[in-house]
């Protein structure tokens, strides 16, 4: 080979390597967290036993099962604590929904975000981070 080659090869090389190093970098930054420094932030959940809801203006019931996040351990211990306000809450909610209300994907992020939303309002802790429905069956 001559030297023309060998300075091409070595140039190629090069610059594979360092497109490899830069792309291995940027996962590593896009990975991160960057509101906690790098830091994941420890969540904390508590699931409720099978809830069963009339639902507004229908024959029908919905069944669910829901997990409750927060991200502090004294929000944990305070809803761990109140289990039946937090019951009697949701039943509320969906018996004041429509069958219309609750069906599809749309239906229920907005429940989740409601009951998310009147959680935080009654604990009066912006530390409840999500709802989240193990099951959730309209019959």
């Amino acid at each position: 080979m001559n030297k023309k080659n060998l300075i091409i090869i070595v140039l190629l090389v090069l610059v594979v390597l360092l497109s490899v190093a830069g792309i291995a970098i940027g996962l590593k930054y896009l990975n991160s967290d960057e509101e906690t420094g790098g830091k994941k932030l420890e969540t904390f959940s508590l699931d409720l036993n099978d809830m069963y809801c009339n639902i507004k203006d229908s024959n029908k019931i919905v069944k669910v099962n829901i997990t409750i996040e927060t991200n502090s351990e004294n929000t944990l211990k305070a809803i761990s604590d109140k289990v039946y306000l937090i019951r009697d809450n949701i039943n509320q909610i969906i018996r004041n929904r429509t069958e219309d209300e609750l069906v599809g994907k749309e239906g229920q992020v907005n429940l989740q975000n409601d009951i998310r939303e009147s959680l935080i309002k009654v604990f009066n802790d912006e530390s409840i981070t999500n709802v989240y429905f193990n099951d959730f069956v309209m019959q």
